[in-house]
């Protein structure tokens, strides 16, 4: 029998492998058990231009110490003697009498100069004696994986395993397990160093795994992550554990709250969103593809919208910069001279003002392009070896990334000059900052860990929101929430970006946690596949989102699908998803509960029904069947 260590409390009976380090978690109310299990690379250590891989397990000594209090028990365990004299330290703590294990992992100090660059413990999580149903996982707004789903995900070549915390991949730091009997949520406490590495060949089962990444070269500080523990199991309790955690640690902020401090985002509830593109110059493709739309004719299609009944609008602008969308960055100015230049944006944002309508205009601050007077080396961001990122990918053609902390002076240069000009701006996209990992930079005149990177780009969508603008960026990213009012978009995650089947059971883990503390669009009439728009539409009733709708309509019943959207939004946009049901294995037919009434779909059949509230249909309704022509570039 193997020697172990052991932790209880009334709910939890943890042992842990003198040997392996591998744990043992008991659950007391419902004696399931679990296993942790070892990772063949659990510790990667480097010694000048070399590494290894190894597993606790291959040390030469470990130290055990517990410490008992009223409100915790804690084991920590140094692992010492690693290769090149690297050393680690494991801790285990329960607290007081609650279903939860906390785990943290530290470099432990020692004369070695070799680094710990890695560590993957603790490692998959797998029930002993019940049965999985589905992971949980928080890739883009939400999935569920099936035990036994037939397609694979990150196991072919080229696919993606790791997921970086605080991206598309992984919105939330946390992801999840449901068996028959019980299920976990798993919540990276120190997530800007932190990636899950999901595995599900076809036909299961999913491997999931916590990895702790370097930064900035090294394990550089202690890493935590929880397992909460919970009987009878579903999705939505465990994205209501991941909810109260973001409550408790003030990382959710309610729409309430965020209306008192900036009064202009209210005016997004209940409002349809237009996306309009004034100049589109694709450097990719030749003869490069032109196409301009002047500021006075987007204004002239602005003026017509409120005799078609649209009360409340925001106007969310591409393309207005001096060589159009997604060039020159962050060199922006002046506005693009043939749409109009100065006068014409400033024009176009009256327009807006007078209509009682949000205006915003779409930025860049992360892509630096070799063509804009601003580029300088000594800004970019540096690898490891000294050297920076260079790509040709975006309509802007050959770039490098700026380092967030040599981009908050780009982002006061051109407000203070836009509204010192008089462009009436009262909403702000600052785009890529709330989805695109993190960055790390070398550079040793602003080197920058993740977290450096996500505090310098909240300073820069708070300094926006300051001002008295509505902020919004690209998608829902956890970490974001508390600075921003609004977002972009947030589809399921599919085997395409935006486009074809979706990966899983597409479930709606963002919207259970920040629904009442974000507001967020439909994809519905912005997606990337028109094949997908009444699936859209679908979906985007059952949240409660906003409309993106077409500046060019030109008539009442063309915007009777978004005002519909608009309507419920303005009802219900605010509300928290109080719970999610599947009422079929597939995830056809679906209830999503809000405390004053429920939405049902059927996505089998395109149909949706709302029952209780004023917006209560009679019966089941189908979704729009008109196409509509992609509003994306390319």
């Amino acid at each position: 029998m193997p020697k172990a260590w052991t932790l209880q409390n009334e709910q939890l009976l943890v042992t842990v492998d003198q040997d392996t380090l591998e744990a043992r978690v008991t659950q007391l109310t419902s004696s399931v058990e679990w296993q942790f299990t070892s990772d063949p690379a659990e510790v990667t250590i480097e010694h000048a231009t070399s590494s290894v891989a190894v597993q606790f397990r291959d040390a030469r000594e470990r130290s055990a110490h517990m410490v008992t209090t009223a409100s915790e028990q804690r084991l920590t365990v140094v692992v010492s003697g690693l290769p090149g004299g690297a050393c680690v330290a494991v801790s285990y703590s329960l607290p007081g009498n609650e279903p939860f294990l906390r785990v943290e992992v530290e470099p432990y100090p020692s004369a070695s100069t070799s680094e710990v660059t890695e560590v993957r413990y603790p490692g998959p999580l797998v029930p002993l004696n019940d049965t999985p149903r589905h992971t949980v996982w928080p890739n883009s707004n939400g999935t569920l994986i099936p035990h036994a789903y037939s397609r694979a995900i990150g196991v072919g070549e080229g696919e993606r395993s790791m997921h970086m915390s605080l991206g598309r991949g992984l919105y939330q730091p946390w992801w999840g397990l449901v068996t028959g009997r019980s299920g976990y949520a798993a919540i990276a406490e120190t997530p800007f160093d932190f990636a899950l590495d999901l595995r599900h060949p076809s036909g299961g089962p999913t491997r999931t795994a916590s990895v702790w990444v370097a930064s900035l070269g090294r394990l550089a500080y202690p890493r935590a992550i929880r397992y909460t523990f919970c009987d009878g199991a579903d999705h939505t309790k465990l994205a209501k554990i991941y909810r109260a955690y973001a409550q408790s640690v003030g990382r959710w902020i309610s729409l309430a709250d965020k209306f008192a401090r900036n009064p202009q985002s209210k005016r997004l509830v209940g409002a349809m969103i237009f996306p309009v593109t004034v100049s589109f110059r694709d450097k990719q493709r030749v003869p490069m593809r032109v196409s301009l739309t002047t500021y006075d004719k987007l204004t002239r299609q602005l003026n017509k919208l409120p005799a078609l009944g649209i009360e409340r609008a925001y106007f969310h602008v591409d393309g207005w910069g001096f060589h159009g969308y997604d060039s020159h960055h962050p060199d922006v100015l002046p506005p693009c001279p043939e749409a109009g230049g100065w006068e014409g944006l400033i024009r176009y944002s009256q327009a807006a003002q007078k209509a009682g309508y949000l205006f915003g205009l779409h930025d860049q601050y992360r892509d630096y392009y070799l063509d804009g007077p601003a580029f300088s080396e000594s800004k970019v961001i540096r690898y490891r070896d000294g050297s920076y990122p260079q790509w040709s990918y975006w309509a802007g053609g050959p770039q490098s990334v700026i380092c967030a902390k040599e981009a908050y002076q780009y982002v006061r240069r051109t407000f203070t000059e836009l509204l010192s000009r008089g462009v009436v701006l009262t909403g702000s996209y600052l785009d890529v900052f709330a989805v695109v990992d993190m960055d790390e930079c070398f550079n040793p005149l602003h080197p920058m860990t993740r977290e450096d990177c996500y505090r310098e780009r909240a300073r820069m969508l708070d300094y926006v929101r300051s001002l008295g603008i509505a902020i919004s960026s690209e998608e829902p990213v956890d970490h974001f929430m508390p600075h921003l009012e609004f977002c972009h978009w947030a589809d399921v995650p599919r085997v395409g970006f935006m486009r074809g089947e979706p990966l899983g059971v597409p479930v709606p883990l963002h919207n259970l946690v920040y629904h009442d503390s974000l507001l967020l669009p439909s994809v519905w009439d912005y997606g990337y596949d028109p094949e997908l728009r009444r699936e859209n539409y679908i979906r985007g009733i059952a949240q409660v989102e906003m409309p993106y709708a077409h500046a060019d309509w030109t008539s009442a019943e063309q915007f009777a699908p978004a005002h519909a959207m608009a309507n419920l939004h303005r009802a219900w946009g605010t509300h928290e998803l109080v719970a999610h049901r599947l009422l079929d294995d597939a995830g056809s037919m679906q209830e999503f509960i809000y405390p004053e009434g429920s939405v049902t779909i059927d996505l089998a059949a395109m149909r949706y029904r709302i029952e209780g509230g004023k917006q209560a249909t009679d019966g089941w309704v189908d979704a729009p069947s008109e196409p509509a022509r992609s509003l994306h570039k390319g």
